[in-house]
C-alpha cells in the first residue's frame, strides 16, 4: 500500500498512524529525555493504543517495555506491528483495564502513559493501580490532556465524540489526584503553548476529506480533520491544556 518492502519497514515509517497524542514521535523523543529511563528496566506502557510510543521507548532507551490497552484490537494491531519490525523480543502487550492490571505489587521500574486520562473516569483509581505495579522510588511519566478555565469543549475531539466519553479536569485537580495516589511531582511542565502551535495552521474542514493513505483516521474516523479543528478551538479558547509530568512513587 504504502510501496514498502514490508521486510525494512521502521518506526518512522508507521509514525503517521501509531504516535497517537499532541505532537506525535517529537513529544514522544523528548519525554524519554525526560523519562531517564535506563536500558536494564522494565517499563509499563498504560494505554499503548497500537504501540508507537511503547516501541520507540525500547528502542531509543534500550529497555524492555510491556503495553496495556483496553482494546483488544488495538493490542492485536500492536503485537502484529512489532512483529513485523522484529521487536518482540523487547516489546510486549496485552489487553487489561488500567484500573485493574494484571501485574504483581512493585513489578515494574517505570510506569509511561501517554494521553489516556481524558477517557478515564476514575483517576484515582487508575493512579493508584499505576502506582501499586511500580517499584518504591521508580518514576511515571505522564503526557496529558486536561481541562481549563473554560467550559464546555467542541466536539467531537480526538479522544471523544461527545462528553459522554470525555473528562478532563483541570490541571491543579489532576494533580492533587497524583499526590493522592501515592507519588510526589518531580517535574511539572505546561506544554499548552506547543500544542496550539502545534494546531494553529488547522483549518475547519469543507467538502469530503482528503485523506492520506496512512494516518490518524484509521484509529478515530474519517471525522479527524474536524476533530483536530476542534481541539485547535479549544487549546486557543483554554478549553484544554497539556501537561507533561514526572513522578515519583513514595516509599523506599
Amino acid at each position: 500500500m504504502l510501496g514498502k518492502d514490508l521486510s525494512q519497514v521502521t518506526p518512522d515509517d508507521l509514525q503517521p498512524v501509531d504516535e497517537f497524542h499532541i505532537r506525535g514521535d517529537v513529544a514522544t523523543r523528548e519525554l524519554i529525555e525526560l523519562s531517564g529511563f535506563t536500558p536494564e528496566m522494565h517499563i509499563l506502557d498504560v494505554g499503548c493504543g497500537i504501540g508507537g510510543s511503547t516501541r520507540r521507548l525500547s528502542a531509543q532507551a534500550g529497555c524492555r517495555v510491556t503495553g496495556i490497552d483496553l482494546s483488544e484490537d488495538y493490542i492485536d494491531t500492536a503485537i502484529r506491528l512489532t512483529d513485523l519490525l522484529n521487536m518482540q523480543d523487547s516489546v510486549d502487550f496485552h489487553a487489561a483495564s488500567a484500573l485493574e492490571l494484571p501485574f504483581d505489587d512493585d513489578a515494574f521500574g517505570g510506569v509511561w502513559s501517554l494521553q489516556m486520562n481524558m477517557n478515564v473516569e476514575d483517576k484515582l483509581g487508575w493512579l493508584l493501580e499505576t502506582c501499586r505495579v511500580l517499584k518504591p522510588g521508580g518514576r511515571a511519566v505522564l503526557y496529558e490532556v486536561c481541562g481549563s478555565r473554560n467550559e464546555p469543549l467542541y466536539f467531537p475531539v480526538p479522544w471523544a465524540q461527545d462528553d459522554s466519553m470525555s473528562y478532563l479536569v483541570p490541571p491543579a485537580a489532576f494533580r492533587e489526584v497524583i499526590e493522592s495516589a501515592g507519588f510526589d511531582v518531580e517535574v511539572w511542565n505546561d506544554k499548552t503553548d506547543l500544542a496550539r502551535r502545534a494546531f494553529a495552521d488547522v483549518q475547519e474542514p469543507t467538502g469530503d476529506p482528503d485523506l492520506p493513505v496512512l494516518g490518524v483516521y484509521m484509529l478515530v474516523g474519517n471525522d479527524i480533520k474536524t476533530k483536530a479543528y476542534n481541539l485547535r478551538r479549544n487549546l486557543e479558547e483554554d478549553r484544554v491544556s497539556l501537561i507533561e509530568t514526572v513522578v515519583i512513587k513514595r516509599g523506599t
